[in-house]
């Protein structure tokens, strides 16, 4: 049976409206041990990157501080299969260093930045995934 991903894949618009109206991607990267982790987290996009903050200790940190690699699920849908619409982000992923650019992950995470950047019980990083590949679909277009 021939695949028609073309057919049904989200346009720029729609793909920008998933994002403003999911709450969570799942993040996942691999550990030294080669397997998969993968976490909920709540996420904004800056400059074409998915940004996310998190406990500097973390082991998503630790992934990608040694593999350099990332990948995210923006997904949303009822329970039925043909209900379904996502994208997938598979790429290039850093912890931020850049204090203007943590600025903007904060304003679009919070609305607002931070005025104590290390407020609470641990350390926060933010990390940013800039995708080399994306796939997207949406299974209300298959008719």
């Amino acid at each position: 049976m021939a695949r028609h991903y073309d057919e049904i894949a989200l346009t720029d618009e729609e793909r920008a409206e998933l994002f403003e109206s999911a709450d969570v991607t799942r993040f996942a990267s691999v550990g030294a041990d080669g397997l998969p982790h993968v976490v909920p987290v709540a996420f904004t996009v800056v400059d074409g990157e998915l940004c996310f903050e998190t406990d500097a200790d973390s082991v998503k940190v630790r992934n990608v501080e040694e593999t350099g690699k990332g990948a995210a699920v923006v997904d949303a849908g009822e329970a039925e299969f043909n209900e379904h619409r996502g994208v997938q982000w598979r790429g290039a992923a850093r912890v931020v260093d850049d204090r203007e650019f943590e600025k903007e992950i904060e304003r679009g995470l919070f609305g607002t930045v931070k005025s104590v950047p290390d407020a609470g019980k641990h350390q926060r990083v933010k990390i940013a995934l800039t995708p080399d590949r994306t796939v997207s679909w949406d299974f209300r277009k298959v008719g």
